[in-house]
């Protein structure tokens, strides 16, 4: 009875270590979504919009090249899966790529005028550049930093960026609201 107890216990514990180095392993390769806060998501959004910017000019440049010039012919620079099955024409694959960028330019287009409106929201705020500084332009890493270029004291930045900041998180993700709720 003893020794059943023994194994049931060493069988549990290994178990359960096993289980989380799977989930750190998972995580590791990107293969679970890691549960991230909407100020994370927000700082995240804000630190790439200069990068959406240039992603979308990277598509059109894209579908130019693609109208201008064809598919390439055996070249393997554009990798491409079609969905439809494996007889898919040379026609037909330029016509699903073609779409498939646009598709992607709409959309990334639609995220940007998002952030733009959420940034036209608080624009006008005495200390929005604060969030220039942090996150768009780059030019600073840390509220201190912001604090010296602005010659305003470390916790009124902090203070300030933190308000400006869940404003716009609200803006872009309303349903943040739900976290205090």
């Amino acid at each position: 009875m003893q020794l059943k107890k023994e194994i049931e216990i060493c069988i549990k514990k290994t178990s359960e270590k096993t289980a989380r180095e799977v989930v750190e392993s998972l995580k590791k390769q990107r293969m679970i979504k890691i549960d991230m806060n909407f100020y994370k998501k927000t700082e995240i959004v804000l630190y790439n919009y200069e990068k959406l910017k240039l992603a979308v000019k990277q598509k059109e440049e894209d579908i130019k090249y693609i109208e201008e010039n064809g598919l390439p012919g055996k070249s393997k620079s554009i990798v491409f899966y079609s969905t439809s099955g494996g007889n898919v024409s040379a026609g037909d694959r330029y016509i699903e790529l073609i779409e498939k960028y646009k598709v992607e330019k709409t959309e990334t287009e639609r995220d940007i005028a998002r952030i733009d409106n959420a940034l036209d929201k608080v624009r006008g705020d005495k200390y929005f550049e604060i969030i220039e500084l942090k996150y768009l332009k780059q030019e600073a890493k840390t509220d201190e930093e912001i604090a010296e270029i602005l010659e305003k004291d470390q916790s009124t930045i902090t203070r300030n960026r933190n308000r400006l900041m869940n404003s716009i998180k609200t803006i872009l993700f309303p349903e943040s609201i739900k976290e205090i709720m």
